[in-house]
């Protein structure tokens, strides 16, 4: 049996009161609430996230559903680092106090 890793994305449920986190567990993996922001981070597979978000938008209890950006990001920043994306800055005194 071979392990395969499943991509996974996380969706950020906004609520308009916190009595209801535990409806959403049939949903996903809840992996972080706010109780003070009134949010909570629910991790499902990446297949699922489309129709979930669907289903979680029809609640009454939801504000707002938005998934996360992060697996869309290319975290791979020593190309960009050559192509001039971070300048290293050239003169700048430093400041030592031994």
């Amino acid at each position: 049996m071979e392990f395969t890793v499943k991509p996974r994305r996380s969706v950020i449920v906004y609520l308009h009161s916190m009595k209801q986190i535990r409806q959403l567990k049939r949903y996903g993996v809840i992996q972080y609430q706010s109780r003070q922001q009134h949010y909570v981070v629910i991790y499902m597979d990446e297949a699922q996230v489309q129709p979930t978000m669907a289903k979680l938008k029809k609640l009454n209890f939801v504000r707002r559903v938005e998934p996360s950006y992060r697996p869309d990001i290319d975290m791979n920043f020593g190309e960009r680092v050559d192509q001039g994306f971070f300048k290293p800055q050239t003169g700048v005194p430093v400041d030592d106090e031994d």
